[in-house]
């Protein structure tokens, strides 16, 4: 009895020894199929939001690059994503920027005054009308001519810039005189360290349609700001440059 318990001790034994390893390897190749599982899940996440991320840039970047002009009217359907910025409507895009850029200037003594932001359609026309109604009065011309004449200035709407909340308008909190201005001449030097250009430069009239205006600046991206200035390019000769390339 004593050798047949023994026995089969043994036989348990060696069938364990042979067992045990089996379950052993099972339990890892398990372990490593979960493992890898959780890897391709955890890739599929990271390629997805890469995606993602690449979508928004491109997104971010054609609106950063959004040209409006009698030419290229703002679509009806175009969104802004407004935020209040020192009672200023702008686009969210340029928030951390403008606030960079006002601090700056205050760390710099500089009286810059933030003036103007987004500007709705509704109030655009009758901005427009307005400038008409003045040429028509002031300056004697036909209402076609007048309406003609406003564009350069004042555009009617959808050919705004301020209706894309991407524009800006500033002034000098010291001298009306903003083109003449030691503020004028402070941003002129370091608005593209923030992403902005001036809008409507002096002698680019041909290539933006619009008359100089010293107090539009435009959030174009910090990249695209140093680009147009190094290549003294204004928004619309930039956008051709570019559409050029492709």
């Amino acid at each position: 009895m004593v050798r047949s318990g023994r026995k089969r001790d043994s036989s348990f034994l060696k069938a364990l020894m042979v067992i045990l390893p089996i379950i052993i390897i099972g339990i890892v190749v398990f372990a490593l199929i979960a493992v890898f599982k959780q890897y391709l899940s955890l890739s599929a996440d990271t390629d997805s939001q890469n995606d993602n991320a690449a979508v928004e840039t491109k997104k971010d970047e054609s609106k950063l690059l959004l040209l409006i002009s009698p030419d290229f009217p703002l679509s009806s359907d175009y969104k802004t994503d407004l935020v209040s910025f020192d009672d200023i409507e702008v686009d969210r895009v340029m928030l951390n920027d403008l606030k960079e850029l006002t601090e700056a200037a205050s760390k710099a003594q500089v009286a810059l005054r933030l003036d103007g932001g987004y500007v709705s359609p509704e109030e655009q026309h009758e901005l427009y009308m307005n400038e008409v109604r003045r040429l028509i009065s002031a300056e004697g011309m036909t209402d076609a001519k007048a309406r003609k004449e406003a564009e350069k200035t004042v555009p009617m709407e959808n050919h705004s810039e301020q209706q894309s909340g991407l524009s800006v308008v500033f002034s000098s909190a010291l001298t009306a005189d903003f083109s003449e201005s030691e503020e004028y001449n402070w941003l002129c030097r370091s608005c593209m360290n923030y992403g902005f250009v001036l809008r409507y430069p002096k002698d680019k009239e041909s290539a933006t349609g619009r008359n100089y205006d010293p107090t539009c600046f435009r959030y174009v991206g910090r990249e695209n700001a140093v680009k147009m200035t190094t290549f003294n390019m204004t928004l619309d000769e930039y956008v051709n440059y570019l559409d050029s390339r492709k």
